[in-house]
């Protein structure tokens, strides 16, 4: 039976399944005592009752825990507790290569650099006599930054020089004609149940390259009686049938290691390392020329916008240099089957020398945009390169010298060559929505810009002068849709962040939002910015519901829809659609707070609280001092039952925030744990508070309900509910109030706010 989330073996803490194999199942765990994360391999009762088995499960701690090489996962520790034997080993973050190749070959520098990898991991473990006997992709997993991690010494034969007054290299020795490791990936010998030796894993080591330059395994079959025959007796078409851009060397070299006799094999993975490097080398001095020219025929579907640099004598201008970035970001973000990283993961490299190839890698795209403008002498100099991440190369580039009010065509210019060097295959709607353009006045889209840049600050003056930017637009161009977009943006982050009074900002931001939808009813930002207006002002499920849907229809790419869509689905209490949604939009913003601990949220409402903490800790050793983060997992932790952390966290939170959700937790936890005057204590603080500024009534009503005072937190909702707060989009999801579901005043709430 698999282990629930929470259970405990020594000092691990059981977090969720990560897998299943023969001798039992891995989970993510936590170390409670160093506090990391692990990966805990805990065997089945059937391999534990096993002397055989068991000796094997013992001899791949010993196996891997004799090496130390960055290309192989560590082994902690062996142990045992509740009955139960584990290996604790290092937990890897990153992807497993049967899931990068996907069924399309990779580059031949990606092939050339992983294989490398792996031979001089399987050298170190060769050379401490160790045969791991299951080489296949799904055990080799590349890190975010292209590091190669060989797991799972499960199937290890240790030969006998390793340690000769060992029993356990006996014990666990294979017998004649017993087969182990996994078929497509069996070396004849293997298959045959005859003897391994290293030279078993330079086959399987074989058999992963040519996945890797082909996308396919080299012997297929349904049948793994068939397989084996394969196996023993075909040959694999060549490797230039499926991939004509693969070096003539690299396929010599797969082939050596593909030898159906061991003694023509590379008789060493040190040997097959030698000659990796040596293609590598001659690849980087010559060839490598000619590889690209052909690379450039293979489509890239993710693209990372750098922000352009502004490379002029006035930071004023930085405005273009931004909003050039954002609306190449905007334009090709619309494209079908082109993953683009959203803005607020990209801007995070501004004002930094970034290597387009190393920012790739780090935000797992295949290609990156990268370049300067400057404004000089009444020109406008735009220079930019599209540059290929596997391998560094510049697959197209252009620099181009015009007048500001050539603006418009040079954006064109640049989505379409861009277009074009991704291999992308568009419609000729697609066409025309990449060249769409919003306004032919030259000052309305320099407003416009500045409009973006201000809103970008993230501060209600920048919202503000956004609001003025965008409205001087509109006044020089009318008909400017985009421009009435942006003006919606910015009312609603006016009344969310409580910069401008809600009963005023959500009415302007659904005049904008609809005026604009009026010009043009293809503009994701307008129906989202509309779906917000119709969830927290209007409560209009259905109608949030269809323009979210809208939005991802129109731009599959926009990461704050996928966000806001996902709480619209936490209010409906579909729970694992919400967290898909919140999924996407962490994948498409990899390096956004906001959205790692919107993930977090969701597993929260979900009440599925040990993932809900993972993630949230996942943002905060991103950034430690993540108020939000500190906050959610505050609200967790009392969910959980641990209280004295919960109020740990909402202090830290206040600190970090000083704001009135952390104090009416931090009240609530106080109320909890017995504390009950310092809950009452936070409750005179925020009445005090609410004498000047408006405080949310159920904040107070959440402190209410700690202490049990239900009438007291019952009148305070209802004061929320005449507020209008957007408290009330909770209501139905929220763990808070599962004490007073019951409660007829609760379900009259629900009924009015059309939650139940």
């Amino acid at each position: 039976m698999p282990l629930a989330a929470g259970t405990c073996l020594g000092q691990y803490e059981i977090r969720s399944p990560l897998g299943a194999g023969g001798m039992g199942e891995v989970y993510l765990a936590r170390d409670t005592k160093l506090e990391r994360t692990v990966a805990l391999k805990v065997l089945s009762p059937e391999v534990a009752h096993d002397n055989r088995q068991m000796g094997r499960f013992v001899l791949e701690a010993k196996a891997a825990s004799a090496l130390s090489h960055p290309n192989v996962a560590h082994i902690y520790e062996i142990d045992e507790a509740e009955g139960m034997s584990f290996i604790a080993m290092e937990y890897v973050e990153g992807q497993p290569l049967d899931r990068l190749i996907g069924g399309h070959p990779l580059s031949t520098p990606e092939i050339v650099d992983f294989a490398s990898q792996m031979a001089d991991a399987l050298d170190e473990a060769h050379s401490k006599k160790i045969v791991h006997r299951d080489i296949k992709p799904s055990n080799i997993i590349i890190t975010p930054r292209g590091r190669v991690k060989v797991l799972d010494f499960g199937l290890a034969k240790v030969e006998e020089a390793w340690d000769p007054s060992s029993e356990i290299a006996t014990q666990v020795k294979t017998n004649p004609g017993v087969v182990m490791g996994t078929v497509p990936y069996m070396s004849p010998e293997q298959a045959r149940g005859k003897e391994v030796d290293s030279r078993t894993d330079i086959w399987s080591l074989g058999v992963v390259m040519y996945q890797m330059a082909t996308g396919r395994l080299p012997f297929r079959s349904a049948s793994a009686h068939d397989m084996i025959n394969l196996i023993s007796n075909s040959q694999p078409k060549a490797i230039s049938h499926y991939n004509d851009e693969a070096p003539a060397e690299l396929e010599r070299i797969i082939r050596k290691c593909l030898e159906k006799e061991r003694g023509r094999r590379y008789q060493s993975a040190g040997d097959l390392l030698v000659d990796l490097k040596n293609l590598k080398r001659d690849d980087e001095t010559g060839a490598t020329r000619v590889l690209r020219q052909r690379r450039s025929r293979r489509a890239v579907n993710s693209l990372a916008v750098l922000p352009l640099v502004n490379v002029g004598a006035d930071p004023s201008a930085d405005y273009l240099s931004d909003g050039i970035t954002e609306s190449i970001i905007d334009s090709l973000s619309q494209l079908p089957r082109l993953k683009v990283m959203a803005r607020s993961t990209v801007f995070r490299y501004k004002g930094r020398e970034a290597d387009a190839q190393e920012v790739g890698r780090e935000l797992d795209v295949q290609a990156v945009l990268a370049g300067r403008v400057q404004l000089q002498g009444g020109r406008l100099i735009i220079k930019v390169e599209l540059v290929d991440v596997a391998d560094g190369s510049r697959m197209w580039g252009e620099q181009y010298n015009r007048t500001p009010s050539d603006i418009f065509e040079v954006q064109e210019e640049i989505a379409r060559e861009i277009s074009k060097g991704l291999r992308l295959k568009l419609s000729g709607e697609q066409k025309k929505r990449l060249a769409k353009r919003y306004t032919d006045d030259a000052a309305a889209y320099t407003l416009y810009l500045k409009g973006i840049y201000q809103n970008s600050k993230w501060t209600g003056e920048g919202w503000r002068k956004g609001v003025e930017y965008f409205n001087r637009a509109i006044e020089a161009d009318p008909s400017y849709a985009l421009a009435y977009a942006g003006l919606a943006s910015s009312y609603v982050k006016l009344g969310l962040f409580g910069a401008m009074p809600q009963r005023e900002a959500y009415p302007k931001a659904r005049a904008a939002a609809s005026k604009a939808l009026q010009m043009d009813e293809m503009l994701a930002e307008a129906h989202g910015a509309l779906g917000f207006v119709k969830m927290i002002d209007e409560w209009d499920w259905p109608g949030t519901e269809a323009e979210y849907r809208r939005a991802i229809e129109l731009n599959p790419n926009y990461a704050d829809v996928h966000k806001l869509y996902g709480y619209h689905l936490i209010h409906m209490c579909r729970y694992d659609e919400a967290i898909r949604e919140m999924q996407r939009a962490v994948e498409l913003d990899p390096l956004s707070l906001e959205y790692m601990t919107s993930l977090g949220d969701a597993y929260y409402y979900a009440r599925r609280y040990d993932e809900a903490a993972d993630q949230l800790w996942k943002a905060l050793e991103m950034e430690p001092g993540y108020g939000e983060a500190h906050l959610f997992l505050a609200r967790t932790r009392e969910q959980q039952g641990r209280f004295d952390e919960a109020v740990a966290g909402f202090r830290r939170a206040s600190e970090l925030t000083g704001d009135v959700p952390a104090s009416s937790g931090l009240g609530r936890g106080y109320a909890l744990s017995d504390r009950v005057g310092k809950a009452r204590g936070i409750l005179s603080e925020l009445k005090e508070l609410s004498n000047r500024r408006y405080v949310d009534p159920t904040y107070l009503a959440l402190i209410h309900l700690g202490l049990g005072e239900h009438d007291e937190a019952f009148t305070l909702l209802e004061q929320a509910y005449a507020d209008h707060s957007a408290w009330m989009v909770h209501l139905k999801a929220e763990p808070m109030f599962d004490a007073v579901r019951a409660d007829a005043r609760f379900t009259s709430l629900l009924e009015r706010v059309g939650l139940s």
